[in-house]
């Protein structure tokens, strides 16, 4: 699979960038845990980098660092279970210029699971949907640590390979040393929802409260016992926008009681209220990309951009297994 793809990559003028003392030290500090719960992508690296004529360190030096050096994104994920259906939904919001690097893949390993996943860096993923009807999304949260570990994209590509259903995954995320702070979203088909708030030094699960059907995350840790992980000050400076999202969000979800369909997850992505469809023009940061996944089929609709829904799906495009 690594080959395949560095392959297509390196024809297209893809270059793998030279990495640094620091980020190589961190990737041989890291590949013990990454062999640990995805022994898999080791290979899938070492046959990227020989296509794209580079080294494995190299390669694996950057792909496990992802998250310890490069900025946070700022990104928005829900899942409803009620009225017959389970609806997933995220936007990632992140520089613009990281748009071209940008990528819908499908990916199907020969011992794994079926998946749709949607990222800015190879191999890893932010966002997918596997054959089994189980989605995921991560979002960054300002950390006070950063420890050689997985990094969030790789073992997001573990979960859609590995895992069955949510708490499979739940499972996964909990056993593995993340390296960087970051939430997982998930939920699968048959209702089941979780949030996995993961730092290096404890990771929390956080459930739907008792009398809603939803889930909502956002960049910051929610869970009281997370809460002294997270650089406060950090966020007030770079993720300002994350409880009025998340709050945002929220009550929308609250007032529909749960009952949500495809259309109406979409007109949440695209809503310009309490920046949910981001556009920050001041530092070029905005919506990359928004999915809204209909679980039980399941059926994956994406939106390139910031959109304005006003009538029938935008321009989201429908993606089916």
């Amino acid at each position: 699979m690594g080959h395949r793809y560095g392959t297509i990559l390196y024809r297209q003028g893809f270059r793998v960038p030279e990495q640094s003392t620091e980020k190589l030290d961190f990737g041989r500090r890291s590949e013990g845990e990454v062999g640990r719960i995805f022994p898999e992508v080791l290979d899938e690296i070492r046959g990227f980098a020989e296509a794209c004529h580079t080294s494995y360190e190299q390669l694996a030096a950057l792909m496990m660092g992802i998250g310890a050096f490069k900025p946070g994104r700022e990104c928005s994920i829900f899942a409803s279970a009620g009225g017959g259906n389970v609806i997933f939904g995220r936007n990632y919001d992140f520089f613009y210029s990281f748009k071209k690097h940008t990528e819908s893949c499908l990916t199907s390993p020969q011992s794994g699971h079926k998946s749709l996943g949607h990222s800015d860096v190879f191999i890893g993923r932010e966002d997918g949907v596997n054959e089994n009807g189980l989605a995921i999304g991560m979002t960054g949260v300002s950390g006070k640590t950063v420890k050689p570990g997985i990094s969030f994209c790789l073992v997001l590509r573990a979960v859609l390979d590995k895992c069955a259903n949510a708490e499979e995954a739940v499972r996964l995320l909990v056993d593995a040393h993340i390296a960087s702070a970051a939430n997982f979203l998930l939920a699968d088909k048959s209702g089941v929802m979780a949030i996995v708030e993961a730092s290096p030094d404890i990771t929390r699960v956080r459930r739907p409260v008792s009398d809603e059907h939803f889930i909502v995350c956002t960049n910051h840790f929610v869970h009281p016992e997370m809460q002294e992980m997270e650089d406060l000050e950090d966020r007030a400076k770079s993720q300002w926008d994350t409880i009025p999202r998340y709050t945002t969000i929220s009550k929308t979800l609250r007032e529909r009681n749960s009952r949500l369909s495809i259309r109406g997850a979409q007109k949440i992505l695209a809503a310009h209220d309490g920046y949910v469809c981001s556009h920050q023009e001041n530092i070029k940061l905005g919506t990359l990309w928004s999915i809204v996944a209909s679980l039980k089929e399941p059926r994956v609709f994406r939106a390139e951009g910031q959109v304005l829904v006003t009538s029938g799906v935008g321009r989201a495009v429908l993606d089916r297994w």
